[in-house]
């Protein structure tokens, strides 16, 4: 069975249990999850029964050939095309997902008298199907490779930037389209900055060097981070690294169906903090990967979301020490039913 074609029929049978009529998409990344078509200006009305598709003319073609199971409309004006298909079927309850739309169109939607919801569509998005899997596995695996490669390459004097680009490089040349989000590439100190943006800055000798990258393959993520002392380790990096390793190691032990995702950032921040650490750990254990490098499930203390088969989730504890180095260790893991699967291994 094609993949989207049974998305759909899953959301359908939501949409019944709800008792909602209606619901519309339009980000590109809805769209493809359920009809494996990806363009702007595309335009879906699932019903509990039938998918109505509202595109340009010049999707048609494109369009019909991914998403059969779909009615067609071409359209002019797409709000007045969905308005007019709604009033022809009688609709009465639609809805539309508030967290994924702009201002402007919201606004559309609720003066053609939707209603707003929110996250209609996470449950489904979390749990990867097989075919899902594999190309998550596929993003994963160019990117561990890259970095085997690129490691070679650090040398004293070359800048971030030049590496960040020969690995981005590097990806896309063994299959991705493109990177999962912008490479993080900090030496020295800049590495004890967790979203440090990729600068000029060379390499010295005897400094931490912090890589964080991924990149995306058949539109699906991978995420991994790496850190290693360049030159002769100080005893400090290697108190710091073994803590932040165990910690990130407990953690993903910890991983399989029914364990609640702040659980296991309970187990990597316990960890980090009967060491000494833990005002240095300043951000969640992990998050969901898929169609977007951030989505749910959150691994944090506030999130109590219970793991399920075919989520797919980073565990990435660090350590950051302003003005001196951080460390963080990350990972893609896939969840089983009584384990688990990590995919960035090298």
């Amino acid at each position: 069975m094609n993949i989207h074609y049974e998305r759909t029929n899953e959301l359908q049978k939501k949409l019944k249990e709800e008792k909602i009529e209606g619901i519309i998409f339009s980000t590109p990344k809805e769209v493809f999850f359920l009809t494996g078509f990806h363009q702007d200006r595309t335009f879906l009305l699932v019903t509990q029964k039938e998918v109505f598709a509202f595109i340009p003319k010049m999707f048609f073609e494109h369009f019909s050939e991914k998403c059969s199971w779909a009615k067609i409309s071409i359209y002019e004006n797409p709000y007045d095309c969905i308005s007019q298909k709604i009033s022809n079927l009688k609709l009465t309850k639609v809805v539309f997902d508030s967290s994924t739309v702009l201002y402007d169109e919201a606004k559309k939607y609720i003066d053609m008298k939707f209603e707003a919801i929110s996250g209609f569509l996470k449950e489904f998005r979390m749990t990867k199907k097989k075919e899902e899997l594999e190309n998550l596995k596929k993003s994963c695996q160019i990117a561990a490779q890259s970095y085997k490669l690129i490691k070679n390459k650090i040398k004293k004097g070359i800048k971030e930037i030049e590496i960040a680009r020969e690995l981005e490089y590097i990806m896309k040349k063994m299959g991705a389209s493109e990177r999962s989000f912008e490479t993080i590439v900090a030496f020295g100190p800049n590495s004890a900055l967790p979203h440090h943006e990729t600068s000029e800055r060379k390499l010295k000798n005897n400094e931490v060097v912090l890589i964080d990258f991924g990149c995306i393959y058949k539109r699906y993520c991978s995420d991994m981070t790496r850190t290693f002392f360049y030159g002769k380790p100080t005893d400090e990096f290697k108190k710091v690294y073994k803590i932040v390793e165990e910690a990130q190691k407990k953690g993903i032990s910890t991983i399989k169906e029914g364990v609640l995702s702040n659980e296991i950032d309970k187990i990597c921040r316990e960890i980090i903090s009967i060491n000494g650490y833990g005002q240095y750990f300043t951000h969640g254990t992990g998050h969901g990967v898929g169609l977007e490098i951030h989505e749910e499930p959150w691994i944090n203390p506030k999130t109590s979301t219970k793991l399920k088969e075919g989520m797919t989730i980073t565990i990435e504890p660090g350590i950051y020490l302003y003005g001196k180095f951080g460390v963080r260790i990350e990972d893609t893991v896939y969840v089983r039913k009584n384990s688990h699967e990590v995919l960035t291994l090298i």
